[in-house]
């Protein structure tokens, strides 16, 4: 997992593939996760019904996977809010995303 204080457009790994982030389900403006995931049914555009971010971040694994793409996870986390605690006195949690291999 790559820790960032910000969200990149893109990642070029080593061997010259490029990664982009899955956003919403959709990576670069199309749908990505269109078929049903274990159990949870995705629409047509790419969103599931009532699901939670890890199990969508899951889902876009296991696509990849299955499609036998390179992935990476991502968390991003502000450099001013490292260490720092919010209202409830809990330290504040990046945000994953996962970019996955643009063919």
């Amino acid at each position: 997992m790559l820790r960032r204080s910000y969200l990149p457009d893109d990642i070029t790994l080593d061997s010259g593939e490029t990664l982009k982030c899955v956003i919403g389900g959709h990576l670069e403006n199309k749908p990505f996760l269109t078929v049903e995931h274990s159990g949870v049914d995705v629409t047509q555009n790419g969103w599931g019904n009532n699901i939670f971010d890890s199990q969508e971040r899951d889902m876009i694994v296991s696509e990849a996977k299955r499609r036998k793409l390179k992935y990476r996870k991502v968390s991003v986390l502000s450099k001013n809010l490292r260490g720092k605690r919010d209202l409830h006195g809990h330290t504040y949690k990046p945000t994953v995303y996962v970019f996955v291999e643009v063919k």
